[in-house]
């Protein structure tokens, strides 16, 4: 046995199924496909998932790329649609609405940040909004898609997508994927957990009096985190203060033909409401706080907003906040047993992905080493961090105040990072660069803009550049824009040509 095979772990056991659990397994037998492991899932057939997450970001078709996944099979198979970003009404007043793009808006001119150009001409013009130079927008407005060739660039390249998925058969879709990559699957409930001398989990006790054994644990659990919580009973930092949103109201509805290539999040009177358009169906849901809104209140909203339920409602309660460490000793929590963030920008599955995405970059020996977990978990708790006061700038800079909900945010205590973010922001229009934050300079632009949030002055290396030839190049390239976008096959013949394709290709 060669010294390589002597300090590896190779048995890894994760415990739930569900989205977080498959995508942790599959991405743990991606990573560890050339080298001897056992990798085992134990999901109980009893415990339902929660399955609201069915939005994504664009990272998650890198993931389909990283676990070899064909992009026409998942859609096909999932009830996939494409979303170019979220339309966002009545967040900075009634009757007002904003969109947060994916891909790129504009630019660089003569070297300096496209924002900065448009701020200046849209000040002295109020022509154009900022995403009016998102290629995404303008398909999206036009219910429009198309995904650009790397061979053959256009000026709607700079799009990216994501997708919307039923959340249910992508956690099937998943654990036949591992299944046909050799994870093992023990149906079974697990009802104690044995630990080692020092304190690290040695096996799980399933209700059948089975004892699992393992190297390593990854505790999908949702927000039981038997693992993490009951068993090693790590803290959680509650984030309550921030953001008191913790109640929300589910259901599904009829699709009534049209399908936007978008998420919609509309502001509502103690919350905000979701609307996820699938091939055959839309998810819906009114995310609010119970401290001003009573269920049987959410409830009734939601259901006066929407036309041809197909689902009874089904409430949610959770607590936003993050594990104090999301790796102790021989576990990771993976998903809702690591932390909660309201599904505001989607980021749920993408701090699944991020976790063990992360964990495989700093894959232990045997022996586990301190420095290393302490690296993971700082790094992770950052990551939880940015998304947060991303979050939080949603509704901290709202004008809103037709309800004690919406006031209370006008004297809401704001982290110290976002409050620092802020303020250098509303200075000159600048944004401080780091590398870990998930959102991208154009992300924190587009919404400090859709929301209103305007710097006291514009970074003066523009003034080098001419402002005719500038306003030119705006008009230009806007005009492009709608032509290019126009052209573009609409969004559900898109989803039919690349299904059938898919079908006809495999019969």
């Amino acid at each position: 046995m060669t010294m390589n095979e002597v300090n590896s772990i190779t048995n890894y056991v994760v415990v739930g199924g569900g989205t977080a659990g498959w995508i942790s397994a599959a991405i743990l037998s991606k990573a560890l496909r050339n080298q001897p492991h056992k990798i085992s899932v134990v999901e109980s057939p009893d415990i339902p998932t929660i399955g609201v997450g069915e939005a994504t970001i664009p990272s998650f078709v890198d993931l389909l790329e990283y676990l070899q996944i064909p992009l026409a099979e998942f859609v096909a198979k999932t009830g996939a649609t494409f979303k170019l970003g979220i339309k966002f009404v009545d967040w900075k007043q009634k009757g007002h609405h904003y969109w947060h793009q994916f891909g790129e808006v504009g630019n660089k001119i003569d070297g300096v940040d496209f924002y900065q150009h448009w701020l200046k001409h849209h000040l002295t013009t109020q022509k154009y909004e900022f995403t009016d130079f998102s290629p995404a927008v303008a398909l999206a407005k036009q219910h429009k898609f198309f995904i650009s060739s790397p061979e053959h660039p256009t000026n709607l390249s700079k799009s990216t997508f994501a997708l919307h998925f039923d959340a249910s058969k992508v956690a099937k879709f998943l654990k036949q994927y591992c299944l046909s990559h050799g994870v093992e699957y023990v149906p079974a409930k697990v009802c104690d957990v044995t630990k080692h001398n020092d304190g690290s989990i040695y096996s799980l006790v399933t209700d059948e009096g089975k004892e699992l054994e393992g190297d390593f644990f990854f505790d999908c659990s949702g927000q039981r985190a038997l693992l993490i919580g009951k068993a090693l009973r790590v803290g959680y930092t509650n984030w309550q203060h921030h953001l008191p949103v913790n109640s929300a109201i589910a259901v599904q509805s009829e699709s009534r033909g049209e399908i936007p290539p978008y998420t919609e999040s509309v502001a509502l009177e103690h919350g905000w409401r979701w609307r996820i358009p699938l091939q055959e169906r839309i998810g819906n849901g009114y995310v609010y706080c119970s401290d001003f809104c009573s269920d049987e209140n959410a409830r009734q909203t939601l259901l006066a907003n929407i036309e041809r339920p197909t689902s009874e409602p089904r409430k949610i309660t959770f607590t936003t906040g993050v594990r104090q460490k999301i790796w102790d000793k021989n576990c990771v929590a993976v998903g809702l047993s690591s932390g909660f963030l309201e599904p505001l920008e989607s980021t749920s599955i993408y701090l699944v992905m991020r976790t063990m995405l992360k964990f495989v970059q700093s894959l232990p020996s045997a022996q586990l080493f301190q420095p290393t977990i302490d690296e993971f978990n700082r790094l992770m708790v950052n990551e939880y961090e940015y998304i947060r006061d991303f979050i939080i700038l949603h509704y901290c800079v709202s004008e809103r105040q037709d309800s004690d909900f919406w006031r209370m945010w006008q004297h809401m205590e704001l982290p110290d990072s976002l409050k620092y973010k802020l303020e250098l922001f509303k200075c000159q229009g600048r944004l401080m660069d780091n590398y870990y934050d998930l959102f991208s300079h154009e992300s924190w632009y587009a919404v400090l803009e859709g929301m209103g949030v305007r710097p006291r002055s514009y970074d003066p290396a523009i003034n080098n550049s001419d402002d005719m030839l500038v306003a030119q190049a705006l008009d230009k390239s806007f005009a492009a824009l709608q032509v290019s976008a126009s052209k573009c096959l609409d969004h559900k013949d898109y989803l039919d040509k690349l299904i059938a394709a898919f079908y006809r290709a495999t019969a």
